[in-house]
């Protein structure tokens, strides 16, 4: 790791980014893990919050109380221009893998990584780190299959996609919806899900502190994914905040967001057309309706932000902090979903969804299409959409190596850059086709940690390509990205209607230039069919 000779000062959170990229088809080649570095190798804490929207925290235009993030925000580097996948087992696929999701063999809720990805992990622990994870895992649901099996010293995972908040599981307990270092565990008597994540995630530190050895932390928080719960001594928090609707609060984030320079300022709100109704065309009671929920969710982020800054004080009070990379990120954009939504996935037991019940147990409270965009805006689109609305997220690192303390940084990156990079860090290369004896697959991400600590950064030529559960596609060569409608259906080999954009002077996809570049836009899409033959071939 190329860390300056100063003092480290500031610890990292960690982020759902999506980083550089590698080729298409990487060239075969054969690293190893260098031998870790001892003392001298930062603690790593990664923290991946669940469908959070761009401007939700205050450092990125909002105006939900998050003030331990946004101190470490505006202390590090905000990067504005960070993609992860535009749904959430999409994004943790190529976080733990340096792949895209289909290369890492997850094309669905609860599907595996493949036998020959050598997961982040596992890289991390030959390098001699602790590993550490809480949280959501979302990638398979066997013992076989867990945070355990893939590189985990020691985890507390959710396995299925979502859960309750509170109160009580979904899932019987017999379904092992929780496991604990690979085996079945029931949840605590009184327990909300920031707060349990948490005291895991700081339990585990806790176990071998002082042992000299560095520590990677995942905290895979599952707050604020619906369904929108809150603590009774929480719920009420936001009262009548947003009783002036989503349209007066979009507008309101915009223009902060552009006034902390965390927007192109070729993006503007100027063409934006969301999908949500005028907040003024609304009912009396829907309009109500949806201010509660939003109420809810923003007390939810609030109390999220309470529990990492519970986690960051241990660290500062135990000493640690100062040796702790910390990278933050949300794992899509912001949900569009209303509280009719019913996922085969998480079993519905009993509801009451009554106003007055709202964020309380037994309630499956979402806050609506007009909130999330809100919330995503002017970037076009929301969760489940492979535009910017859906794949952006805010991101920073904080570390007291960032050479721009205090700066943007806008270059692409996407969360398929955070392996190398974490493993850079952790003094080691990601590099090769060989892990640990056995053959993998070549990581697709390349380290951006050269960018964040002012060392040379070169710009990226290589295609980044993108594919939805439901076969919609994208591929991204900076600054040009071509993309399939999100109206496209499930049929894999249904016609495709591509689009094409130019992201540097058109960040909101607001003008289709296939007519302008045709040529262009045929070169993209055989390089994203190039893509689907090299799927083929694993």
């Amino acid at each position: 790791m190329r860390i300056p000779e100063k003092r480290i000062s500031l610890a990292v959170v960690a982020i759902v980014l999506v980083a550089g990229c590698g080729q298409l088809e990487p060239p075969e080649a054969d690293g190893q893990p260098t031998a870790n570095a001892g003392n001298a190798s930062p603690n790593i804490l990664f923290i991946m919050v669940d469908d959070m929207g761009l401007t939700d925290l205050g450092s990125f235009g909002g105006e939900i109380p998050t003030p331990n993030l946004d101190t470490l925000a505006i202390e590090g580097v905000r990067l504005t221009n960070f993609h992860v996948g535009p749904i959430c087992m999409v994004t943790r696929a190529m976080l733990m893998s340096g792949l895209s999701n289909r290369e890492a063999g997850v094309t669905a809720h609860n599907d595996p990584l493949r036998s020959d990805v050598a997961s982040l992990p596992e890289r991390l622990r030959a390098l001699g780190y602790h590993t550490y994870m809480a949280g959501k895992w979302n990638l398979g649901l066997s013992r076989e299959q867990s945070p355990a099996a893939r590189g985990f010293e020691s985890s507390f995972a959710l396995m299925p996609p979502a859960d309750n908040h509170l109160g009580h599981s979904n899932f019987a307990d017999d379904f092992g919806a929780y496991l604990e270092n690979g085996a079945p565990t029931s949840l605590p008597e009184a327990w909300y899900s920031s707060q349990l994540f948490t005291d895991k995630l700081i339990s585990y530190i806790e176990t071998n502190s002082g042992d000299g050895t560095p520590w990677f932390g995942y905290l895979a928080l599952t707050a604020p994914h619906w369904p929108l719960q809150a603590q009774e001594d929480w719920i009420d928090r936001h009262a009548g905040r947003y009783d002036a609707g989503y349209d007066v609060v979009r507008e309101a984030r915009v223009r902060r967001a552009r006034e902390l320079g965390v927007l192109p300022h070729e993006l503007s709100l100027e063409g934006y057309v969301g999908r949500a109704p005028r907040w003024e065309d609304l009912d009396a009671s829907k309009r109500a309706g949806l201010a509660r929920a939003m109420e809810i969710y923003a007390t939810m982020t609030e109390n999220m932000d309470m529990h990492i800054g519970r986690l960051l004080d241990y660290l500062r009070e135990s000493g640690q902090f100062d040796n702790t990379v910390i990278v933050f990120t949300s794992d899509n954009g912001a949900s569009g979903s209303d509280s009719t939504f019913a996922p085969r996935t998480m079993p519905r037991t009993d509801t009451n969804n009554s106003f007055a019940n709202m964020g309380r147990e037994w309630s499956y409270t979402a806050y609506g299409r007009g909130w999330a965009e809100a919330a995503m805006a002017p970037y076009r689109d929301v969760k489940g959409a492979l535009h910017s609305g859906g794949t952006i997220a805010a991101t920073f690192v904080h570390h007291s190596s960032v050479a721009r303390q205090g700066g943007i940084e806008d270059t692409y990156l996407t969360v398929m850059d955070l392996l190398p990079t974490f493993v850079d860090i952790a003094g080691g290369s990601a590099a090769g086709s060989r892990f640990e004896g056995r053959d993998v697959q070549v990581v697709r991400g390349r380290s951006f940690w050269p960018l964040v600590i002012g060392e040379a950064f070169g710009e990226r030529s290589e295609a980044v390509p993108w594919m939805t559960v439901d076969h919609r596609r994208a591929l991204v060569r900076w600054p040009w990205k071509v993309v399939t409608s999100q109206a496209q259906g499930p049929r894999p080999d249904g016609p495709l209607q591509w689009s094409l954009f130019d992201l540097e002077s058109d960040p909101g996809e607001r003008h289709d230039l296939s007519a302008e570049h045709p040529d262009l836009k045929a070169e993209l899409i055989a390089s994203w069919e190039d893509y689907g033959r090299h799927l083929e071939s694993l």
